[in-house]
């Protein structure tokens, strides 16, 4: 991996905690930002027991002074990873409450913004950002995670012609299920469902061959394609209780 100063939110737990590890080693300097200090203390530990430089900020990605504060702080950073992101997880009959909704939208939106719009400032040659294969199709019990991840979609098809024109390599990752804390709660099956560890490897080849978009499983990414163009009661039966990525 070329990149040499990396930042990552979300990093204390799940996909943000082994992209830090799979990123950490000597000549690596880590900036990790997380919510929970213990968590996050702990990353860092391994990440330096792997050689890298580490130093952890403990964040809430929804403060957008604080946010942008962190990301100023970074001396030019080679790649920024937006990874913090949350679910309403199964909750009641999988649905959405008015807190949830709110909730997923300052994070998964305004917090991505939060952190991505002070990288592009600052030149920041790669930026990454976490979607979700929920973000290509419409999901009918989940529909402020599948609108999040859809709105971070189009934004960034939208948004890296012109960031390319000014040096800026925008990736938008749109993964399938991931074992995480996010999803150990639910109680649907999960197709595709792979480990953090083996997700992250994904996502670091792609992002070592300059890939816009990392999609996987790529048949998964196919399926959710395929969903959007079926009638709505067809989708409804072939996915019978609808989950989110």
């Amino acid at each position: 991996m070329a990149s040499r100063i990396i930042a990552i939110t979300g990093a204390s737990s799940g996909l943000g905690r082994a992209l830090a590890l799979g990123l950490a080693a000597e000549g690596v300097t880590l900036h990790l930002a997380g919510r929970n200090a213990e968590r996050l203390g702990a990353v860092a530990a391994e990440a330096r027991a792997k050689g890298a430089r580490v130093y952890e900020t403990v964040l809430d990605v929804t403060d957008a002074q604080a946010t942008q504060e962190w990301v100023q702080s970074i001396p030019g950073p080679d790649l920024v990873i937006a990874n913090a992101g949350i679910s309403a997880g199964p909750g009641d009959a999988n649905r959405e409450s008015p807190a949830q909704i709110r909730a997923i939208f300052a994070t998964n939106l305004d917090g991505v913004f939060n952190t991505v719009l002070p990288a592009m400032a600052a030149g920041t040659p790669r930026i990454v950002i976490i979607g979700s294969i929920a973000g290509l199709i419409a999901l009918p019990n989940s529909p402020a995670y599948s609108a999040s991840k859809a709105a971070l979609d189009f934004w960034v098809r939208a948004a890296a012609p012109g960031a390319k024109r000014d040096g800026i390599a925008l990736t938008l990752v749109r993964p399938g299920f991931i074992r995480t804390p996010m999803t150990a709660a639910n109680p649907y099956p999960m197709p595709g469902l792979m480990d953090a560890d083996r997700a992250a490897a994904i996502i670091l080849a792609g992002i070592e061959r300059g890939d816009a978009f990392i999609t996987f499983p790529y048949w998964f990414g196919l399926l959710a394609r395929l969903g959007n163009l079926l009638p709505r009661g067809v989708f409804a039966r072939i996915r019978g209780k609808p989950a989110a990525p």
